[in-house]
């Protein structure tokens, strides 16, 4: 079963969003130790270094798909910022936000994508950050719109909501950050 939720109408603003975010997280991995990037991250099924090359993976499928240029080594290869570069750039080809394009788990529009790459920057960034000591940094309101947006989507999703982890509870007075870290399965206490 697919799920298709209703999302509403994302403006450059939020590519503006998620190009900020991106910034940040670029500064998170600027900022990983010779000695953090074998440490474990609160995603269970990732090291440091497996996570971000992760995060470069997810940027490139989706620039992949908006683009309908495949994959190439060299892309795979690229690192964090130079993937966030050409993610930022296929996002605003005009039209590239009505176009219907491939993630792991299905068919969704690039409005959705955007929603989904800005939703996994912050968590991942979130990730790294606890796995490396660094303060994430993330505009505490964008992490709201995408709780706001992640939290009804997720409850639609059939019970193994995979790629997403079950969510774990997180406390009432949580920042906006943990709650979503929670949401998707971290455990943001202990």
């Amino acid at each position: 079963m697919r799920v298709t939720p209703k999302v509403s109408r994302v403006t450059t603003a939020t590519v503006d969003q998620l190009t900020a975010t991106a910034e940040r997280v670029d500064r998170l991995i600027a900022g990983i130790k010779p000695d953090q990037w074998s440490e474990p991250t609160p995603c269970p099924e990732w090291d440091v270094q497996a996570l971000v090359s992760h995060l470069v993976l997810g940027n490139a499928m989706v620039t992949s798909a908006l683009t309908a240029e495949p994959m190439t080594f060299r892309t795979l290869r690229a690192g964090f910022d130079e993937s966030v570069e050409t993610l930022t750039a296929a996002l605003r080809r005009p039209g590239a936000l009505d176009r219907t394009v491939e993630v792991p788990f299905g068919r969704v529009s690039g409005v959705l994508a955007v929603h989904l790459r800005l939703t996994e920057l912050l968590v991942h960034g979130w990730d790294l950050a606890r796995a490396t000591g660094q303060p994430t940094g993330f505009a505490d309101d964008v992490v709201e719109q995408e709780l706001a947006h992640t939290a009804p989507m997720l409850t639609g999703m059939p019970g193994d909501r995979r790629p997403f982890a079950a969510p774990v509870t997180a406390e009432p007075a949580a920042p906006p950050l943990d709650r979503l870290a929670a949401l998707l399965g971290r455990r943001t206490t202990g």
